[in-house]
């Protein structure tokens, strides 16, 4: 949902992760071993200013866990809330993105995300679509263990990089279909070096350093007529 005036907008929405196949014991899940169902809900909401080709970000995400922590999956015991602020701009030939975020609930501390986008094709007649290189660099500045409170979930295992990721990713803007709005699916590939030791897990008494992945989303902007340009 999405509210505009001027260069002002408020936005808010909900984004679910449902693990389609049953998993396995040993399996990296959130919903935990025998599992079909809702694993996690992140319910978020920010206000944007839009300078020219800059966009300021500000808000909040709750994050709700469904998973069974008893069979390997994630609980409701993981629950918390962050704080966020973003720097992005739009350019001819880079996309970059600033991100801070604060974990205000259950870890207590911050990290930073960069991204950059590279545009590298586009299509402009319709269906518009868009290629793009991705890169991404996670810090961790505040959420590992806290010697002062022990007893605290952290989410890192110590300060400094997390992961550098480097992918391919693909956006077709299937336009506005009728009764329902803009339509947006997106495609890619994805690969993943992993510097943290939770960032390394890959379940159950198992770590990678480097992982590739495979990723796909739609994107449905219900109501009014969406942009077609980039």
């Amino acid at each position: 949902m999405e509210l505009r005036a001027h260069r002002l907008s408020l936005q808010s929405g909900a984004v679910l992760h449902y693990e389609l196949d049953r998993v396995s014991s040993g399996e990296l899940s959130e919903t935990g071993a025998g599992g079909r169902h809702l694993g996690e809900e992140d319910l978020w909401g920010q206000a944007s200013v839009d300078l020219g080709p800059t966009r300021l970000h500000a808000g909040l995400v709750r994050y709700v866990f469904r998973g069974d922590s008893g069979t390997g999956g994630v609980g409701s015991a993981r629950n918390t809330t962050e704080v966020f602020a973003s720097l992005s701009t739009t350019g001819r030939y880079l996309n970059p993105t600033l991100e801070a975020w604060w974990d205000v609930d259950r870890v207590r501390g911050a990290f930073l995300r960069a991204s950059l986008d590279l545009p590298v094709l586009g299509w402009p007649f319709p269906p518009y679509a868009f290629v793009f290189v991705q890169t991404e660099m996670g810090l961790n500045l505040g959420q590992g263990p806290n010697p002062a409170r022990p007893g605290e979930v952290a989410n890192f295992a110590s300060r400094g990089i997390t992961h550098v990721s480097l992918g391919l990713g693909t956006e077709v803007r299937a336009g506005r279909l009728s009764g329902i709005g803009v339509t947006t699916l997106a495609f890619g590939a994805r690969s993943q070096l992993n510097a943290d030791d939770a960032t390394r897990v890959d379940g159950p008494g198992r770590t990678r350093d480097f992982v590739v992945w495979l990723w796909t989303g739609v994107t449905i902007v219900l109501g009014g007529a969406g942009r077609t340009g980039q």
